[in-house]
Formats: structure tokens, sequence, C-alpha cells
């Protein structure tokens, strides 16, 4: 029972999460480019990040919910593979995802007609490439959220 109410807790967790971070992110990247365009921003961002989140935040709350303690060195260990995973897969696989649904187009590098689409290639390359130069950044932002995460299934006695 506790662990399908951890799993719950962290597909919550993670879409609620998803939308804040997407926004934060949103509205930083929009006030450094110089100015405000809309209130949110472009909207395959948050297709980007939905599914990263909702699927590491269940599978911590499913993990949490089995140990008895986490010691500081697992929760370090636990923030460094949770923020590659997400950062690789919302700048890869989610970024590819989010601009098929938005522009409902296809996802070719060049076609005969001269459309440009999506460049693939790149969006792959330089996604695995930032994710793991901002390691650094989004370790700790991890472990900071993995740790309110925790105490707060323990708050609720959902983690012992």
């Amino acid at each position: 029972m506790k662990s399908a109410k951890g799993i719950i807790i962290g597909i919550i967790f993670g879409v609620g999460l998803s939308f804040c971070i997407s926004f934060l992110f949103m509205l930083v990247t929009q006030s450094l480019a110089g100015g405000f365009t809309s209130l949110f921003g472009e909207s395959w961002l948050y297709f980007a990040t939905i599914i990263p989140f909702i699927l590491t935040f269940a599978i911590l709350g499913l993990y949490f919910t089995k140990r008895k303690s986490i010691t500081n060195k697992q929760l370090w260990f636990l923030s460094l593979i949770t923020a590659l995973f997400i950062t690789l897969y919302s700048g890869t696989i989610g970024a590819l995802f989010g601009e098929y649904v938005v522009r409902g187009g296809s996802l070719r590098t060049y076609t005969e007609g001269g459309y440009t689409g999506v460049n693939v290639e790149g969006v792959i390359v330089w996604g695995t490439i930032y994710a793991f130069i901002l390691l650094p950044l989004t370790t700790p932002l991890a472990r900071l959220i993995l740790q309110m995460f925790f105490e707060f299934l323990k708050k609720y006695k959902i983690a012992t």
C-alpha cells in the first residue's frame, strides 16, 4: 500500500515540478533574451520535461518507500543520476517530442521542397553535451529537490 502511495505521490510531484521548473526556466531565459514575449513561453518545453519528471519521481517514490534510511552519499548519487537523466532526456528525446507535438510537423533535417525541419542530429548531439556540461549546476538542484521530496514522504509517513 505504501508503495502505491509513493508512486502516485511521485507522479503528482513530478507533474507539478515539471511545470514549475519549465515555467522558471522560461522566465529566466526570456528575461536574459531581452524581454517577455508571453507569460508561459514555448509549450514544447512543457512537453519535453513532463515525461522524465513523472518517470523519475514515480521511481523515487517507490524507492523511498522501500528504504528504511537514506544516507547523504546515496542522496547525492541519486541526485547525480536524476539530474543526468532528466536533462539528457528533456534536452534530446523530450525536445524532439515536444517540437513534434507542438509544431505537428516532421523531424526531417531536409526535404526536396526546401523545407528545413528540426535538426535531429544537432539536437541529439548538443542535448547530450549540455546534459553533461550542466551537471555541476543540475546535481545540487536535484539534491535539494530530492531532499524536499524525501522529507515530504517522511512527514506523511509514506517513507520510513
